[in-house]
Parts: structure tokens; C-alpha cells; sequence
């Protein structure tokens, strides 16, 4: 509809209404823009960073309050009283009746995800090859802890010390068990186990029919 056919009062309405149309729609764009900015800032944070910059300040508040002499100590204490939080709700929900309980139910759910963790990333094919494959890396890790520690020169000796130190931890298992009195007589005991063992094997294989023949 042309202005200059409009009657005057028509034509004063017309040009109002036209104005008040414009100057509300410059105020939306106007107010729009810096919300469109706050939320695109707002989806650009990085939950990682958030997170990083919390734990930051967990341990800074743990050295503060004389809790940790220093950021690794309170990291460890931090660590420390996760786990204790989360046995104990273990406890809580009654699926373990005991912290020792729940302690080792914690570390058989942590160990069957890390094994399904190596069979879900297509390293190994089974669960049986995936306790094989971490058991071999945990040994490995064992190894290269000791020389670089230097307990030992390399990863021969580091196999040494460490048969020696789980044969020590055999013998001093039998004497706390109450099976032997003294280291000396945890070891004969522990030989006589390990005879006994290897003969009834050979029974076992059929290489012989008894015991006697075994031995």
C-alpha cells in the first residue's frame, strides 16, 4: 500500500508503526549478539581445564592447612582418602562386609577392566590372553623398577633379586602362617613341599605309578 494514497491519519499510523517495527527489531539484534557471544564462550570452556584447575586447588588447600609439606604429599593424601572413600562405600552398600573385603573386591574389578580394556582396544583376543600379556608387562615394569632403582645392573640381576626377594616372601608366608618356626625351617619345609610336588607330577604325567617309583 503506497503512502501517498493513505488519508493523513492513515499515513501517520502507517510511518509510526513502521518505525516502532524498526526500532524493535535493532533492539533484539542488538541484545542478541552479546548472548549469542556468552554462549558460545560458555560451550568453548574445557571441562578438563575446569577439573584440573579444581584438583589445583584441592592440594593447594591440603599444603595450607599443614595436611601436606608439599603438592606431591597432598597428592597422595588426596589419592589416599579417594580409596578410603570408596571402599567404604562398598561397605555401605553392603556388597562387602569388611574394608579388607571390599579392598579386594576394588582390586579384582580394577583388574577385570584393565584386562577387558587390552581386549576392547583389539590387543588380545581373550581375556586369557590379556592376563597373560599384563602379567608379562607387570613383570617387565618390576624388572626396570629394580635397575633403575639400582638393586640391580640390569634386567638379569633385576630377575635374580627379584626370584630371591619372592622366595624370601614364600618362607617368611610360612613362618607368620605358623607352619614353621623359624626362616631355616620354612625353608626345609618349602623344599619338601616343592620334592613332593615334582614327584607326584611325574605320577600324574604317567611317567611313574607310584610315588615310590616317582622318587
Amino acid at each position: 500500500m503506497e503512502l501517498a494514497i493513505l488519508a493523513p491519519r492513515e499515513a501517520i499510523l502507517f510511518a509510526r508503526d513502521t518505525l516502532t517495527t524498526k526500532l524493535a527489531l535493532g533492539a533484539a539484534l542488538l541484545f542478541a549478539a552479546p548472548r549469542r557471544s556468552v554462549v558460545t564462550l560458555q560451550q568453548r570452556r574445557d571441562p578438563r581445564a575446569d577439573g584440573q584447575l579444581g584438583l589445583a586447588a584441592a592440594l593447594q588447600n591440603l599444603v595450607e592447612r599443614g595436611e601436606a609439606a608439599t603438592l606431591d604429599e597432598a597428592q597422595t593424601v588426596l589419592s589416599q582418602r579417594g580409596h578410603a572413600a570408596s571402599l567404604q562405600k562398598l561397605v555401605d552398600s553392603g556388597e562387602a562386609a569388611t574394608l579388607d573385603e571390599a579392598s579386594k573386591l576394588a582390586g579384582q574389578r580394577a583388574r577385570a577392566a584393565s584386562l577387558q580394556k587390552l581386549v576392547d582396544s583389539g590387543e588380545v583376543a581373550t581375556l586369557e590372553e590379556a592376563s597373560k600379556l599384563a602379567g608379562q608387562r607387570a613383570l617387565a615394569a618390576s624388572l626396570q623398577k629394580l635397575v633403575d632403582s639400582g638393586e640391580a645392573a640390569t634386567l638379569e640381576e633385576a630377575q635374580q633379586v627379584l626370584s630371591r626377594s619372592g622366595h624370601q616372601a614364600a618362607l617368611q608366608g610360612v613362618v607368620e602362617r605358623g607352619d614353621a618356626a623359624t626362616l631355616e625351617e620354612a625353608q626345609v619345609l618349602h623344599s619338601q613341599r616343592g620334592r613332593a610336588a615334582a614327584l607326584q607330577k611325574l605320577v600324574d604325567s604317567g611317567d611313574a605309578a607310584t610315588l615310590e617309583e616317582a622318587s
